[in-house]
């Protein structure tokens, strides 16, 4: 073979069957790994949430807001959520304790506390369930009560006139 011919087929794999093989068990590769992950993934739950963030209005502090997150498993396996953490001490959750069945809706409810937590808060619940972690958030801003603000005094002013300390 000189240094400018290009090789032929038969020079590369011996013989045109041994392409025709070597490109069969590709495409049969290929054909069988798509066929199994294909398998694998129909047997899957997913939750799916109308919103996971959401924005309500002003709240008076020292109200309790509750918070519902709805979603649904629109996978094809059960659906169970195994913890529900909230961010702060301020908001208290419940979460559904069985498995969700596929095609099932059900929520997530939490309660925040606004007392001593005037204006902006954002808030969230981190979910451990079968398809992994899920982060939920709120945002709120709470309008500061009077009743709940500490009495301001005046500061004491010592009245000694005529000599120095």
């Amino acid at each position: 073979m000189s240094k400018n011919s290009i090789p032929s087929t038969m020079q590369l794999f011996g013989s045109t069957n041994g392409l025709y093989l070597h490109t069969m068990k590709n495409i049969l590769t290929a054909f069988l790994l798509l066929a199994t992950t294909t398998i694998i993934a129909q047997n899957v739950p997913q939750a799916t949430f109308e919103k996971k963030g959401l924005k309500f209005d002003e709240i008076q502090e020292g109200s309790t807001l509750r918070v519902v997150w709805y979603f649904s498993n629109t996978g094809t396996a059960p659906l169970v959520i195994y913890s529900a953490k909230p961010t702060c001490g301020c908001t208290d959750v419940r979460y559904p304790k069985s498995a969700i069945a596929p095609g099932a809706k059900d929520s997530i409810v939490a309660s925040f506390n606004s007392t001593g937590r005037p204006h902006y808060n954002a808030k969230g619940v981190n979910l451990t369930s079968n398809t992994g972690d899920i982060s939920l958030v709120f945002e709120v801003m709470v309008k500061p009560s009077d009743a709940l603000k500490p009495e301001k005094t005046a500061p004491h002013i010592d009245k000694h006139e005529g000599h120095n300390h």
